[in-house]
């Protein structure tokens, strides 16, 4: 079977899919704990990793090189750039999946400099790495170059509206739709909106489908769902899992956080309410969500109540769950989300968390397949 893996690393990013046939595809990095806060509930992510992971990496994505999402990464990793991060206890990405604004970032700081030197560094020597998305400036570097040209290379971009090549539901068990980044001439580099945001679908039976989301604003899934819909691939934006974005932001729903809940811009609405499969989960990679007049619920920062309410009656209508990463199995000690997906009986979530007892014995969904 297939897993999925997400860690309660606070308002940060980390996602390991572990394929039936043992490689790792980890989705983003974010080691955020501090080691010597011993109230620190964030999991030690290189231990997590650790115990889940032996071996080399077959893929490693940063969706973009927000802190929240690389942090501590050159720790971890064996880097080919540079012999100072080679170390023997560093694990290895065959494959580094990042969009192109991440090599063309003249903005970035510590961590971003060293993933866009390693990005750079696999893109000169053409192997070990796929670029989504090809803006006119990433074309402009690789002809400023001495050293290649962006014709050479071109076979290692990849675009919106494409399958990544060498995953199908035939041979690996899984396929990752690719939504975002679109392609831009802007000349303002917006990490968020130039995050990847993919769909991946697992089996190729009862097929499986979690939706990736990154740190995407409401323009962006605005965006995302008229092309996705215009060219009649609806079933694209189909989810059993959604990994919503930005650490549950009313900003990837509307511009107007409302009072008591956010309500989604007509397209987003559509996504979540009428796209959600039947006993749907989303999962908030984020701190627990605020109660109503606590302190926390008065800053601006994410999570904010108003979209959790937003999520929670989605989940609702859709029979599903609203998990919550550092609520999961409880919020005094939270642990990662295992979800296993089963070729025959689509997906579980790992009975450590409190919230799936209310799947056990529940009546099968509409669709194929069933739900532990």
């Amino acid at each position: 079977m297939h897993k999925i893996t997400f860690f309660p690393l606070g308002n940060a990013d980390t996602t390991l899919i572990t394929l039936d046939n043992g490689k790792n595809i980890l989705w983003d990095y974010a080691d955020m704990r501090n080691a010597e806060d011993a109230d620190d509930k964030r999991c030690d992510l290189p231990k997590e990793l650790d115990k889940k992971v032996d071996g080399a990496f077959e893929v490693v994505t940063f969706t973009h090189a927000d802190r929240d999402h690389i942090n501590g990464f050159s720790n971890y990793f064996w880097l080919e750039h540079a012999p100072k991060y080679q170390s023997k206890d560093r694990k290895v990405i065959n494959e580094l999946w990042v969009p192109a604004a991440v090599l063309i970032d003249t903005q970035a700081e510590e961590e971003a400099k060293i993933l866009k030197a390693e990005a750079r560094y696999r893109l000169k020597n053409k192997q070990g790495i796929r670029v989504f998305s090809r803006p006119k400036k990433m074309k402009d570097w690789c002809d400023q170059q001495d050293d290649i040209s962006f014709q050479e290379v071109e076979h290692l971009f990849i675009d919106a509206g494409q399958l990544v090549p060498n995953y199908t539901l035939a041979g690996q068990g899984v396929e990752f739709f690719v939504h975002a980044p679109f392609y831009s001439e802007s000349k303002n580099l917006d990490r968020n909106k130039s995050s990847i945001i993919v769909q991946a679908t697992f089996s190729d039976r009862c097929e499986t489908k979690l939706i990736l989301g990154a740190d995407s604003t409401h323009e962006v899934w605005k965006d995302i769902v008229t092309v996705t819909r215009d060219f009649g691939n609806d079933k694209k934006l189909e989810w059993d899992f959604f990994h919503i974005s930005h650490h549950c932001s009313y900003l990837s729903l509307s511009d107007d956080k409302g009072t008591e809940t956010t309500e989604p811009i007509e397209e987003i609405k559509w996504l979540f309410e009428e796209q959600g499969l039947s006993r749907s989960r989303i999962i908030s990679s984020s701190k627990p969500i605020p109660s109503r007049g606590s302190k926390e619920d008065d800053d601006n920062n994410p999570p904010h109540r108003q979209a959790a309410n937003y999520y929670k009656s989605v989940k609702e209508k859709l029979n599903g769950e609203f998990l919550v990463t550092m609520e999961e199995p409880k919020k005094s000690d939270p642990e990662p989300i295992d979800i296993n997906i089963h070729l025959m009986n689509c997906a579980s979530i790992d009975k450590k968390t409190k919230t799936s007892a209310a799947f056990i014995g529940a009546t099968a969904p509409t669709r194929a397949g069933k739900a532990e």
